[in-house]
């Protein structure tokens, strides 16, 4: 498997500036020059940043940030990592520190020391290999591979630790609109303002237009001294800043090809991606190039002169349904096409196991596999179409699919400054003291929220309120007293003396506000496994293909 893996990503030719290149040395000049011209700066002209305004981090967030190491942060940060991915130049994995770390915490712990007294480490511990994965079948030319660094081990774990903090504190300073890289916010998030926003469109008979721009993230071209001017705008402090700086400046590459270390040269620009830190950092500032040429315009309901419009901006003219982020935008709710991705994906995936000779338990452990990770994009916020229930140990994905859709019944309970919640509240409504939206009894249409919302029920039946102030939690119709509302009590004067009793403890608190919590489990795992349950019971989802079949008991082989 390890050497087919290697002769289906070894580079033999590769075209560099429209030029074909055969020779292995030619190879890998080629490359290494291309990459070590990619991260250079050109020392371009930069607009300042000087008479902007951003949003600034408060003081107390700031110092947070500067505080020494603590062991229980580092060590949570190394369990935070990945320990079975790639080595760096340091060939030590994440699951070696791990396994290892009793022995070697002392030493660890002065490293971190070190690092935060005078603000560097070793320049050596800063190296990187570039590893170059095909993004499609069939790569071509360089830019048809994703430059993957893999970095050292020690660097990787302060590199984590820092992205840990930044991360406690970067949703205050970025914009509610941006979905990605914040703690809290997911990238569907604007796929669902998205739809809804022309669903409302149109079932206003209003028009618009959708400018759909094809923008490329530029990790390798962030200009480092623009990274630095952002963090200094937004308060960042001085410590921090020096930390950064030294980080990213340190960087030294050499280009992984064919299995060898090709090259060896320093950076002058650009994040790495395969750092803990870039995902984070991007989310403060990104360096837009607009490829206008893919870029479209979608007129959303009945607009004139699209053309032209298309034509003054250089635009390609489209049509909806589109795609957004991967996902469906303007599809209508029934649409069947827009799975034919995830159908003609695990085509394409099984089709790479018909030449090998597997049992029929080999054949299902696969088909599971496949179902389980290729639809679960889609599924977290498109109703799947109806189907048949599972069988032969194959999981209903139509339970499946439940179940993720009652996670934003969850999120909109708890999170109401999200952006995606306050859209969803201003156009359908608020219910049940704002714990739900109004339920959504208008067509369908484009929007995806009533597919959503209709399992409300199947979350707030496994929902306990915990009392603050008392202004959202309903005395008679809501749990926060015993196992069930009060409503439901048959009120006999012994019970009335117990629930006095239970009462006792309960107080209300005017600067503390009402929240809601899951019953018998806590952590998120676990809500979608009693989810999941739950719901086969509540649904009466139940199936025996071994009895149709009349297979009776049999135990599948896998070879």
């Amino acid at each position: 498997m390890a050497n087919a893996h290697r002769r289906r990503n070894n580079v033999d030719r590769i075209k560099i500036n429209g030029a074909w290149l055969t020779e292995e040395n030619d190879i890998r000049e080629g490359i290494a020059n291309a990459f070590k011209t990619l991260l250079s700066n050109p020392g371009d002209w930069r607009p300042s940043v000087s008479g902007l305004q951003f949003e600034m981090l408060e003081q107390l967030d700031a110092n947070a940030l500067e505080t020494p190491f603590m062991e229980e942060e580092v060590f949570d940060a190394l369990v935070g990592c990945n320990g079975d991915k790639a080595p760096g130049p340091d060939g030590f994995s994440m699951a070696f520190w791990l396994f290892a770390w009793d022995f070697v915490k002392a030493d660890v712990m002065s490293f971190f020391k070190e690092f935060y007294e005078n603000g560097k480490f070793v320049k050596s511990l800063n190296t990187t290999f570039l590893v170059l994965i095909p993004k499609k079948v069939g790569a071509e030319a360089l830019g048809d591979y994703r430059p993957i660094s893999l970095v050292g081990s020690l660097y990787k774990w302060l590199t984590k630790v820092l992205a840990n903090r930044l991360k406690k504190v970067v949703g205050k300073v970025v914009s509610k609109a941006q979905g990605a890289f914040v703690e809290g916010r997911q990238i569907l998030d604007v796929v669902l303002i998205a739809n809804e926003a022309i669903d409302s469109t149109l079932k206003n008979n209003e028009s618009g237009i959708l400018c759909k721009l094809d923008i490329e993230k530029a990790y390798d071209k962030v200009d480092w001294n623009f990274i630095l001017s952002i963090m200094e705008k937004m308060g960042f402090g001085e410590r921090w800043i020096r930390w950064i700086q030294w980080c990213i400046s340190t960087a030294s590459f050499s280009v992984m090809i064919n299995g060898t270390p090709t090259g060896f040269f320093q950076s002058s620009r650009g994040l790495r991606q395969g750092d803990p830190f870039p995902p984070t950092y991007l989310s403060l500032l990104w360096r837009f190039e607009d490829k206008l040429g893919k870029s479209e315009l979608i007129p959303v309901g009945r607009v004139e002169s699209m053309d032209d419009l298309a034509g003054e901006f250089g635009c390609s003219l489209g049509s909806l349904p589109t795609t957004y982020l991967g996902m469906p935008l303007g599809a209508s709710f029934k649409s069947v096409t827009v799975w034919d991705g995830v159908e003609e994906r695990f085509r394409r995936r099984l089709s790479m196991w018909k030449r090998q000779y597997l049992s029929k338990g080999g054949r299902a452990t696969l088909i599971r596999s496949t179902l389980s990770n290729l639809p679960i994009y889609l599924m977290s916020l498109l109703c799947l179409p109806s189907s048949a229930k599972g069988g032969l140990g194959v999981k209903s994905l139509s339970l499946l699919n439940k179940t993720l859709l009652a996670k934003w019944n969850w999120h909109f309970t708890n999170e109401r400054e999200a952006l995606w919640n306050q859209v969803i509240r201003g156009k359908y409504g608020e219910a049940r003291g704002g714990w739900c939206s109004r339920e959504v009894r208008e067509a369908h249409g484009l929007g995806l929220w009533k597919g959503i919302r209709m399992s409300w029920k199947l979350v707030s039946d496994r929902l306990a309120f915990i009392v603050g102030n008392g202004r959202r939690v309903s005395f008679w119709r809501d749990r926060w007293c015993g196992e069930s509302p009060l409503s439901f009590n048959d009120w006999e004067i012994e019970e009335a003396e117990r629930f006095m009793e239970r009462i006792q403890s309960k107080r209300v608190h005017e600067d503390v506000e009402d929240t809601v919590s899951w019953t018998e489990t806590k952590s998120a795992q676990d809500k979608l496994l009693r989810m999941g349950g739950y719901m086969r019971k509540s649904l009466n989802i139940g199936f025996s293909p071994e009895k149709r079949m009349g297979l009776g008991k049999q135990m599948f082989h896998v070879s």
